[in-house]
């Protein structure tokens, strides 16, 4: 690993005074972070000055970010976190767009922040008219994520990242990799969780109309096994884009198809692979608990001292 850091016009190799280096990243929650230890030997890093990790001799860009909190003690040891530049898209705004997509969003989000584009797939779904205030661009764009994906026909869910000072926005479908992590591949320990106590429903009702005037009707979708099993648990929604009954009850229908099930928790410890980062998708395979299909990354933290581990907590793929 080489990590350098820009300073006062400066450029300097922090790589082998290091004590501790990790970076973490979590699906559709912002900016990636990474967390450093290092001898200081009289030398202090500030907030601001722009950090570097990459892999093979500099070759293979990993991190690419800005320091936002320094700290140290009486031991020498500084620490420092960095943020990439989707920390930036916290800041609030005066958010408009019609007859867009998600692609739109982004790349309107990335031209308003000044900030480094790079691919941004896109997803063909119109979404509906956005005009807001005082809402940050990260919200937004997370917000219109989770909107595709419910209004898309094939429910593909977008990621939002940025990969080496690039903002990038990829169908999670083609983050596949052909990799798999197990018991004779990769993985030291697992745990898991399943629970209903979340966003778990199996009762979905759509209220449509003119809220104002009273006039509300409402359509219904239900999975009458599942309720039996689990009791009913339901999900009331009033929307204000649906203009009809149809409208009401297909939506209805998709928003069960997404909430009635399960919600399945399995976190992986791993060594390490610097392929992995939130939105990606491997095979996971463990016997014992009869895994054997594919699985998406939602957060991992990747430490590198004194070798090169990652912690995942994954989800259910196709």
């Amino acid at each position: 690993m080489e990590l350098l850091v820009k300073t006062q016009g400066q450029i300097y190799d922090i790589s082998e005074t290091c004590t501790e280096l990790s970076w973490s990243d979590v699906l559709n929650d912002g900016a990636s972070s990474l967390d450093v230890s290092y001898i200081s030997d009289g030398f202090i890093v500030e907030n601001g000055d722009i950090v570097r990790l990459s892999d093979n001799n500099g070759a293979n860009g990993i991190f690419m970010g800005r320091i936002f909190t320094v700290s140290g003690s009486e031991d020498g040891i500084v620490k420092f976190k960095a943020y990439d530049q989707l920390r930036y898209t916290k800041t609030k705004a005066i958010i408009v767009l019609e007859n867009g997509t998600l692609k739109n969003l982004v790349q309107n989000m990335c031209a308003y922040l000044s900030l480094s584009v790079g691919t941004v797939e896109d997803s063909e779904y119109i979404l509906d008219p956005i005009a807001v205030m005082d809402k940050s661009w990260l919200d937004q764009v997370i917000e219109s994520i989770y909107k595709t994906y419910h209004g898309m026909e094939a429910h593909d869910l977008f990621c939002l990242r940025d990969e080496y000072g690039s903002i990038c926005l990829w169908n999670m479908r083609n983050l596949q990799l052909p990799l798999v992590l197990g018991d004779n591949s990769l993985c030291t320990g697992y745990t898991w969780k399943k629970s209903i106590d979340g966003n778990f429903y199996n009762l979905i009702k759509i209220g449509w109309g003119d809220e104002s005037a009273g006039q509300i009707d409402i359509r219904s979708a239900i999975d009458p096994v599942s309720a039996k099993k689990y009791g009913i648990l339901q999900l009331f929604e009033i929307s204000s884009n649906i203009d009809n009954a149809a409208k009401a009850q297909d939506r209805a229908n998709k928003m069960l198809e997404v909430y009635n099930h399960e919600e399945e928790t399995l976190e992986l410890e791993c060594f390490g692979d610097l392929r992995i980062r939130a939105g990606n998708s491997f095979y996971g395979s463990i016997e014992d608990i009869s895994l054997n299909r594919r699985l998406i990354v939602q957060r991992v933290t990747h430490n590198f001292l004194p070798i090169h581990t990652m912690s995942l907590e994954v989800m259910t793929g196709n």
